[in-house]
């Protein structure tokens, strides 16, 4: 994994020499949820409470036009699966494990997306718009608690779909400031096997809601 990250960060090193890209730093403190769905007679599994995530890494902007970039990067990004179990009424089955649990999650994500501006609203400051998506690529899995049995693994990869808006400020020649917000969407089922025996397939999709703060240069 580190000989990847070093061959990602040497390609895209390469071209910010371009005049017509920018290569940045990207911080983002996000809150962190999950989507569960689960047709089962046995077990009742809930989303539980949301985590704070803190996002950190690279960026790439290139320029297609005035206003329009292909934005990409490499991002270090946590997530979570957290949730609560609990047997249903009519369920002749006692859970062994926890009431709760949650499990932290590490991925290693690439975005790809397509970055709009508007004309200057102020002297070397514009709106900008971001959509798309991103492939993700889980480099850690842990539970929170050791006593946490429910998921044994969780997939190797996920998919999201990335909406976000913000201003840029233009801070001297070769560097500029940005702040905005963020909305991702996981698009897969981030459960691989689980411990007990359910009717039905258990599926946990993340969603993260960010702060996006970050330089350009």
């Amino acid at each position: 994994m580190r000989k990847f990250i070093a061959l990602i960060t040497l390609l895209v090193a390469a071209y910010c020499g371009q005049s017509q890209s920018k290569l940045g730093l990207k911080f983002s403190p996000s809150i962190a949820s999950n989507r569960i769905s689960l047709v089962d007679s046995l077990y009742d599994i809930e989303t539980n409470e949301n985590k704070f995530k803190f996002s950190i890494g690279i960026i790439y902007d290139l320029e297609l036009s005035d206003t329009y970039y292909f934005s990409t990067g490499l991002i270090l990004l946590p997530k979570s699966a957290s949730f609560s179990v609990a047997e249903e009424p009519t369920s002749t089955v006692v859970y062994r494990g926890e009431p709760q649990e949650a499990y932290d999650l590490q991925y290693v994500q690439i975005p790809l997306t397509l970055k709009l501006y508007t004309n200057e609203i102020i002297p070397d400051g514009r709106i900008y718009f971001q959509v798309g998506s991103s492939l993700e690529f889980l480099v850690g899995e842990e539970p929170v608690n050791e006593d946490f049995i429910l998921v044994q693994e969780f997939k190797s990869f996920d998919m999201s779909i990335i909406g976000s808006f913000g201003f840029e400020y233009r801070a001297g020649i070769n560097t500029s400031l940005y702040g905005g917000f963020s909305y991702q969407r996981g698009l897969s089922n981030t459960v691989k096997t689980v411990t007990f025996e359910l009717q039905d397939e258990l599926f946990i999709r993340n969603t993260l809601v960010s702060l996006d703060l970050g330089i350009k240069f």
